[in-house]
């Protein structure tokens, strides 16, 4: 399935009879969710670990995205995302928003294929904007690059200003076969919240 533009279908599944757009709907109750457990996932950073720090409500963690009309989008399976991503690097590139979708995606991953060795980079205690996961077996490799903005941040007489109409760090984003943008959670800010 590949989709490309907010106005783009796919076909859908043969029992809703016509066009699945999964831009459109809502999120829906379903007792088969979640994917993962954190507790076992060796991706979620302890911080991000909410069962770990005794949220006391679950049902947070049983819904999935229902798109309308109803169709039947096929069920995230992590094998064969590694199989079809094979020799791939996939590159999540914002802020904390990403962050999660990144670890998130690694913990699904990890949960379909538990015993697939991975090598993680760079190690504890090194200070580095990428953080890399390679699954070996399958030669797929993700990366969470940490980028508050997108654009660069150049420091000025007036302070540190944003370059609009600059990306130079995106040179370290060449090479990546997909690449997954996320960044909103630094632009609202103003006032003594404002980095």
């Amino acid at each position: 399935m590949t989709i490309s533009k907010k106005n783009q279908h796919r076909p859908a599944s043969e029992s809703s009879g016509g066009a699945c757009d999964m831009f459109a709907g809502a999120w829906v109750a379903d007792e088969s969710y979640p994917l993962y457990d954190s507790a076992s996932c060796p991706f979620v950073r302890g911080e991000f670990d909410c069962r770990r720090f005794s949220r006391p409500d679950k049902q947070y963690l049983k819904y999935r995205w229902q798109p309308s009309p109803p169709c039947s989008p096929p069920r995230f399976d992590g094998l064969a995302l590694l199989r079809m991503w094979g020799g791939k690097k996939v590159m999540f590139v914002g802020d904390s928003l990403a962050l999660n979708q990144y670890e998130s995606l690694l913990c699904m991953i990890h949960a379909a294929a538990p015993d697939a060795r991975a090598t993680v980079s760079p190690r504890s205690g090194r200070v580095d904007p990428a953080t890399t996961v390679t699954f070996d077996e399958y030669n797929v490799t993700l990366v969470y690059y940490l980028s508050h903005y997108l654009v660069d941040i150049v420091s000025e007489k007036a302070g540190r200003v944003l370059k609009l109409d600059k990306i130079d760090e995106g040179r370290n984003w060449l090479g990546a076969d997909v690449l997954v943008f996320d960044s909103w959670h630094w632009w609202p800010r103003s006032g003594k919240d404002q980095p």
